[in-house]
């Protein structure tokens, strides 16, 4: 009746109404939106889930902007079961099947289409690895840029690795060595320290030369740019969901930000470039990449800088993110610490012992990562798709256009846990390239620190893993460590 007295009043020509013209209008469309969402959308009663979140993104959006969005699909999935409707138009799947459905190859159906609602190219780009959906131009981009993920090429870039790890673990051992504070050990920010290794990695192998994080202690100012980056990502793709009101949802992003991400772009591409037009047989990423690319006959430049920014950044956040949890689960578990350390200290004698090729031996410290990578995964909300045209069937339903260790000593109650539903890395078509680099940074870095140090947490300043805001990645705060270096080795 209200609304019919406002229309009436505009009729009439009155002031008032004429203002409230729009704001009645919008109430309309978003009453009739969800009413269409909740009865009559293709997904409608089709799928379990909470009503609010199946009329409505907002819900998501605002789970997603406080860091809650994968509690909440947590939560959802053991309300409602293995599918569930988590938007008007999405639907999350939790069965281990969806991962073969999904991302891998099938005879008969169509490649799923990754969402660009997130996976989109920063200010218009050319297209890159991860954001792109032309087959064409990803089976060529992938098949160059393999070549510097080989068995032979990584086994090259040993040296860099290993030499980047001795700074990481030199460096904790001056500061655990420091005179302590009354009778406590010294204490580290290990989420600082891992960030400082990776960044250290990835830049040492994709630019040439480390940043000298380790070295100097500190965050070099790509790295501090990396973060906006990250947060942008997250913030960028929320307009995508109204486009009538793109434009102005993108006007009230933080102009500081938006100059972020420029810094970032402009100062990977400056090295990246610079890395390519140096002529060098150094054993890093660009080596095997640039035999197989001569004068950019396969990849153009721009590609080349594109690509490589995304590589750069999921080299190192992704592994990063994975050796913070291992860190705060080891530290905070004394079972599994003192396993764990039995193991690294029985099988090295010296540290010189531990080579990357000796780290593979290590059973339980394998069944430890794989269990990190499954509880901390470091792309938690998941890599989103899109049906392709037409439809297809996922998990059997049609949509429309201690379980790590060795099965004879894997404890009775998890005897018969199904691993492959966990697949941190994907599978298919874009399944992680960097896989191979990331296993051996796991294992090095927990080997060598576990066989140097003994970590516990800080008394009353526990940090738990879980507690961690999520946006697209996890947004790592501090995690305070005691170190110190094992009795036995004091004098060394």
């Amino acid at each position: 009746m209200a609304i019919l007295t406002l229309i009436f009043g505009v009729w009439k020509g009155e002031k008032w109404p004429r203002i409230a013209l729009p704001f009645i209008f919008l109430f309309i469309y978003l009453a009739a939106n969800f009413v269409y969402n909740l009865y009559f959308h293709p997904l409608a009663r089709r799928f379990p889930g909470p009503k609010l979140w199946a009329a409505s993104r907002l819900p998501y959006i605002y789970a997603l902007m406080t860091g809650n969005l994968v509690r909440r699909h947590r939560e959802f999935h053991k309300t409602y079961g293995h599918h569930v409707r988590i938007a008007p138009d999405e639907v999350s799947f939790s069965d281990e099947q969806s991962w073969n459905d999904i991302y891998a190859f099938r005879k008969g159906h169509k490649r799923a289409l990754r969402d660009k609602t997130f996976l989109t190219t920063p200010n218009e780009e050319v297209d890159n690895i991860i954001t792109t959906n032309d087959p064409k131009f990803h089976v060529r981009v992938r098949t160059l840029l393999s070549n510097s993920f080989t068995e032979a090429a990584l086994r090259a870039q040993h040296p860099i690795i290993q030499r980047n790890t001795t700074n990481l673990v030199s460096s904790l051992k001056e500061i655990a060595q420091r005179p302590p504070e009354g009778n406590t050990p010294s204490v580290v920010n290990i989420t600082d320290w891992v960030n400082f290794y990776t960044m250290d990695v990835v830049s040492d192998l994709a630019f040439g030369r480390p940043f000298g994080c380790l070295e100097n202690g500190e965050y070099h100012e790509w790295v501090r740019t990396l973060f906006t980056y990250l947060k942008f990502m997250t913030l960028a793709g929320i307009p995508r969901y109204y486009p009538l009101f793109a434009k102005l949802l993108e006007s009230l992003i933080p102009k500081s930000i938006a100059a972020g991400v420029a810094q970032h772009q402009r100062y990977a591409d400056m090295q990246i470039s610079k890395r390519l037009d140096t002529a060098t047989n150094r054993p890093d990423f660009m080596t095997p990449f640039m035999k197989n690319n001569a004068n950019s006959e396969i990849m153009s430049r721009k590609e080349i800088l594109a690509t490589f920014n995304f590589v750069i950044v999921g080299g190192q956040e992704t592994t990063a993110t994975v050796l913070t949890g291992l860190f705060t689960h080891i530290a905070g578990d004394k079972r599994i610490r003192k396993r764990l350390c039995d193991e690294v200290r029985g099988h090295f004698k010296t540290e010189a012992d531990i080579t990357i090729d000796a780290t593979k031996d290590l059973v339980y410290l394998d069944a430890v990562l794989n269990e990190g990578l499954r509880m901390c995964n470091p792309v938690p909300c998941g890599l989103p798709r899109k049906v392709p045209p037409g439809g297809d069937t996922y998990c059997g339903v049609h949509l429309p256009g201690g379980r790590w260790l060795p099965a004879d000593q894997r404890p009775k109650e998890f005897a018969k846990d199904r691993l492959t539903a966990s697949r941190p890395f994907s599978v298919g078509f874009h399944s992680c390239l960097g896989k191979p680099l990331a296993w051996v940074e796991l294992r090095l870095v927990i080997t060598r620190i576990l066989w140097m140090f003994d970590l516990s947490p800080v008394p009353g300043k526990e940090v738990h893993f879980d507690d961690f805001p999520i946006l697209l990645m996890v947004q790592k705060g501090p995690v305070p460590l005691q170190i110190k270096v094992r009795d036995d080795l004091q004098n060394v």
